[in-house]
């Protein structure tokens, strides 16, 4: 049997979509596997560290992760039905977003997560991460919930999100 993947289109900022929150995934199904493969390769073929369900227009509670960000080879697992059950510090660092494309501003996050959640194969397990890794999957959790990231815009990047929207919108007009 030939496996297709597909590169799905990447919904862009201000698609209502990213706004929705997204519903529990209850029952994996092949096309929740079908799905995965293809954000998986959607997200490396655009140099992703991770990508949400509703970032390519589809409501489920789940998103894509590449768990070995800085090495040569992808390690890219499903997260399903996240949920954050405990974080510990916190720190500012810069994040990026694929549907904002072009636009790094420093967010707060937690340092460390523990995150209960789901794989593909239906096994509930706890995941543990921490710095960069964390922020992404905070970053991932907020899209399933209808955030994006520039709602945590610190102080000091407030000007530059705002001309980066003002820009993008003209551009749509």
């Amino acid at each position: 049997m030939d496996k297709k993947v597909y590169n799905l289109d990447i919904i862009k900022y201000p698609n209502e979509i990213l706004r929705q929150k997204t519903v529990l995934v209850d029952k994996i199904t092949e096309e929740i596997f079908e799905l995965v493969e293809v954000m998986k390769e959607t997200m490396m073929k655009n140099d992703g560290v991770g990508l949400a369900a509703n970032q390519v227009g589809k409501n489920y509670k789940l998103f894509v992760l590449n768990t070995t960000p800085y090495e040569d080879q992808p390690t890219p697992i499903a997260v399903i039905n996240p949920e954050i059950i405990s974080q510990e510090g916190s720190e500012i660092d810069e994040e990026g977003c694929l549907s904002f494309p072009e636009l790094r501003i420093e967010i707060e996050r937690p340092k460390k997560i523990r995150l209960q959640m789901q794989t593909i194969y239906n096994e509930k397990v706890i995941l543990e991460i921490q710095d960069f890794l964390a922020r992404a999957a905070c970053h991932e959790i907020d899209h399933l919930n209808g955030v994006v990231f520039i709602e945590h815009v610190l102080e000091k990047d407030k000007d530059k999100v705002q001309k980066y929207l003002e820009e993008h919108s003209a551009r749509r007009d």
